[in-house]
């Protein structure tokens, strides 16, 4: 479980976040959305511990180490793709199943220097899915990919994380992606909480924002 109390983050370009309240229970699959600037980023910033709150405070029933964030520009250690992945994985076959399920299989042996942006993305998701974290927190890990590719690889997240003991974070711009990953979307607007629902129920949202927002989604 996460929950998130009085929740304040002020940043130098006068951005704030605010959040009084919020409770991410074990197992939920939350995908972050809003449009760019609305904190998702520094939300899963504070979670992952990369930033401080000024005030409040985020509450985490699993160890620091069980805890996995992917930031949106992932670091890359030099060698080849499978080197990347293997760092994570428990055994060659978990490596084996996590290059072919993000199709990788193919770049195994190429440098991370020659990899393109999207490749990068892949390989660095695989290498976050390898952990097996309890918590995974990614921040836009499908922006470098096209709409075959990414909802390929919302499959492949959603199926890593369908446990009742894990619970993942995933910032997306993609409404396909979140509605197909997500148990619940949590829609930010300008720092604070808009709507907070399963996708189902976001498809007829309360808040004035909201129906703006989703307006613009395609679901399917």
């Amino acid at each position: 479980m996460i929950r998130i109390t009085n929740l304040k983050k002020q940043l130098s370009d006068g951005f704030c976040l605010d959040i009084p309240s919020l409770v991410i229970e074990s197992g939920e699959r939350v995908a972050l959305v809003g449009v760019n600037g609305s904190g998702k980023s520094t939300l899963l910033r504070l979670i992952a511990g990369v930033l401080k709150p000024d005030s409040g405070s985020i509450e985490i029933d699993v160890p620091k180490e069980e805890i996995c964030y992917q930031p949106q520009t992932p670091f890359c250690f030099s060698g080849t793709v499978r080197s990347n992945v293997a760092l994570s994985c428990k055994d060659e076959a978990l490596c084996d199943r996590l290059l072919r399920e993000c199709r990788l299989t193919e770049l195994s042996k190429q440098k991370v220097g020659a990899l393109s942006g999207g490749e990068r993305q892949r390989m660095a998701l695989a290498r976050s899915l390898a952990r097996q974290s309890r918590i995974l927190l990614l921040d836009e890990p499908l922006s470098a990919s096209d709409l075959e590719m990414g909802d390929a690889l919302s499959e492949v997240i959603k199926h890593e994380y369908d446990s009742p003991e894990i619970t993942l974070l995933v910032a997306t711009h993609l409404p396909k992606h979140a509605f197909l990953t997500a148990t619940k979307i949590l829609l930010l607007n300008a720092g604070r909480i808009e709507e907070y629902n399963d996708p189902q129920a976001m498809k007829t949202p309360d808040s004035t924002f909201g129906k703006a927002f989703f307006a613009q989604w395609v679901w399917g």
